[in-house]
């Protein structure tokens, strides 16, 4: 840094975006990202002329007893900085002669007289100063490096009014200066910060491509990268190490790539896109680009065909991808729509035996409390204007399941009970709209669907809704336990004395239809229905450890696990959009032909 750009750095207030740190901040700075620095080497690089502060500041209070206070650097002390510098209080430490560190500070008077301040993109020369060997130093390389890293820094530094854009949400350091900073970026004149370091719109290019590319190699991978981006700032600035050095590089990178879509006026490549010449950023537009490159894969592979929005710039879809090319699991493959607090608790258990965690599996458990909850309840409300009551229909999951399914392709599964006639109400359209949905299908489906695929009628959807289902015949617990079971299970739980023959009674079909169920057995039965469903399981897992006996998987229950945990290996969530798009193109071929959507790789079309 020279005087004129030390000026230049002042008067534009390119400290306050990127505040420069004292010897103590900026060597603590350092630790954290894993670089052990001392005074003692800061002093010595200094002595050597191979390393200073941005500039330092000597203390301007005339009064002994008064102890230097460090500078706020806050955008309203732009005058008094430019006036610390044109009186000299502000300096550059190469243009004086070197003084030892031990007289920064006056014992007698017990307070500081020169405090020197660094830039955090200065980390990147001590690291390479740490390296170097002086007893085997090349002279010339070491003197080009100098050079080079000196116009690199310094370029850092004049473009850092676009460091907020470094962190995540573009997040500022003063909650008031959010109009101030737009402003601030409407006048920033890049020629004219380029013209006061010496440097040319190419060196922009340059140190932008030399970034990028260290990027993967510190942090991973691409996805790696991407990730990190979008984690919160405070997140990150709690990681220690080769990490958080990763990171500060990547800061560098999104500030630059801001500051050159802002002097351009358009989209430049990504920080993890740059497979190409410092050129080829400055002038090839990444929308266009096609073959193997990174970018011309990523606009064939996330590009809609129907829409044609490039969903890698969608932040809620670029993150969704990424999630699920990781394998986090975080969104539901399938979800399980159960009647009961039954079906809710014991189905994760049963899976537990299979030593599956539903979240694990990406499978989602819901207990809507009753098939009527589907299609929502009628309430009366008072008309305003005519002062009489209207009838209005309040909906519950209906919308959820048809939004669910087409945008984030999670499979719905229904466990019900025969009474509530589960099957029946999906067919008439109640449960969710089977229309709207194979029409959403038909619309955003790459391949030629034909609407004869719609005029097939009811046995086609009653054979898919099957496939969507599964209706106790009578309800979980006279489906999977037998009496001898049960009976066990309710006497244990329940301290009664039920014979067998009473709890055979139960499992009887009635002559009016209404199923007895084991709130025919009484409230204290009832009121403990979870208690038994749960020692009739452990009863159940204890018989297979002491014999083995596989027939216990012959069990209603055993099945329909077998048939969710089909579907989430079968619906594999899409990792770009040209995946999301196939995968509706698949479900929409074998819904509409009324096929096992969870086998459709057993089929050809």
């Amino acid at each position: 840094m020279n005087y004129e750009f030390l000026k230049y750095y002042f008067k534009k207030e390119l400290y306050v975006e990127n505040p420069p740190l004292n010897m103590k901040n900026f060597i603590e700075f350092c630790d954290k990202r894993g670089i052990k620095l001392t005074q003692d080497k800061l002093e010595k690089f200094e002595k050597n002329g191979w390393f200073y502060p941005i500039f330092r500041v000597k203390d301007f209070k005339n009064k002994p007893r008064n102890i230097f206070i460090s500078l706020d650097f806050h955008p309203e002390h732009h005058n008094d900085f430019n006036k610390l510098l044109n009186e000299g209080y502000i300096f550059l430490p190469q243009e004086k002669d070197f003084m030892e560190f031990s007289k920064f500070f006056d014992k007698k008077a017990r307070k500081r007289k020169f405090e020197s301040f660094y830039s955090t993109f200065q980390i990147c020369h001590v690291i390479e100063l740490l390296k170097y060997d002086s007893k085997n130093k090349n002279n010339i390389f070491f003197d080009s490096y100098q050079i080079y890293i000196e116009k690199f820094i310094n370029l850092l530094i004049t473009t850092q009014i676009y460091s907020p854009y470094g962190k995540s949400n573009g997040i500022y350091f003063y909650p008031n200066y959010g109009n101030t900073y737009h402003e601030k970026i409407k006048k920033y004149n890049l020629n004219e910060a380029l013209d006061v370091i010496g440097a040319k719109e190419d060196d922009l290019y340059n140190t932008y491509f030399e970034i990028c590319n260290k990027l993967e190699y510190m942090l991973g991978s691409r996805f790696a990268i991407q990730l990190w981006k979008n984690i919160a700032w405070d997140k990150k600035d709690d990681c220690k190490g080769p990490t958080r050095l990763g990171i500060e590089y990547l800061q560098w990178g999104e500030m630059l790539k801001e500051c050159i879509q802002h002097h351009l006026g358009r989209e430049i490549f990504d920080v993890d896109e740059i497979d190409m010449s410092p050129e080829d950023i400055k002038n090839n537009i990444p929308s266009k680009e096609t073959g193997r490159s990174i970018r011309g894969c990523r606009n064939e592979d996330f590009t809609n065909e129907i829409t044609g929005e490039y969903e890698f710039n969608n932040h809620q879809k670029r993150l969704f991808y990424l999630a699920n090319y990781l394998d986090l699991n975080y969104h539901p493959k399938v979800v399980v729509f159960v009647e009961g607090k039954t079906e809710e608790i014991m189905l994760p258990m049963f899976l537990k035996f299979y030593a599956i965690s539903c979240d694990n599996l990406g499978i989602e458990i819901i207990n809507i409390g009753g098939v009527s909850n589907f299609y929502g309840k009628n309430i009366r409300i008072k008309d305003e204007n005519t002062r009489k009551y209207m009838d209005n229909i309040v909906t519950s999951y209906k919308h959820l399941i048809n939004y669910n399914l087409h945008k984030w392709q999670a499979l719905p599964y229904f466990l019900g009970d025969a009474e509530n006639k589960l099957t029946e109400r999906v067919l008439e359209g109640r449960v969710f709209d089977l229309k709207e949905l194979f029409e959403k299908f038909d619309g955003r489906n790459i391949k030629e669907i034909e609407k004869k695929h719609l005029e097939s009628g009811k046995e086609k959807y009653e054979k898919m809704i099957k496939e969507w289902s599964h209706v106790w015949e009578y309800d979980f617990e006279l489906d999977n336990y037998t009496p001898e079971e049960l009976q066990k299970a309710i006497n244990e739980v329940c301290e009664t004395n039920f014979s067998l023959e009473e709890i055979k009674n139960i499992y009887k079909h009635p002559q009016n239809g209404e199923k007895k169920g084991l709130k025919s057995l009484g409230d204290i039965v009832e009121n403990n229905k979870i208690q038994i469903n749960k020692k009739a399981f452990k009863n159940l897992i204890k018989y297979y450890k002491e014999t083995k006996d596989g027939s216990i998987f012959d069990k209603d229950i055993f099945k329909v696990l077998d048939k969710i945990i089909g579907m989430t290996i079968f619906n594999p969530p899409p990792i770009n959009t040209k995946h999301s798009m196939s995968n509706v193109s698949e479900l929409g071929v074998y819904l509409m032909n009324g096929k096992d959507i969870y086998k459709r790789d057993k089929y050809e079309l």
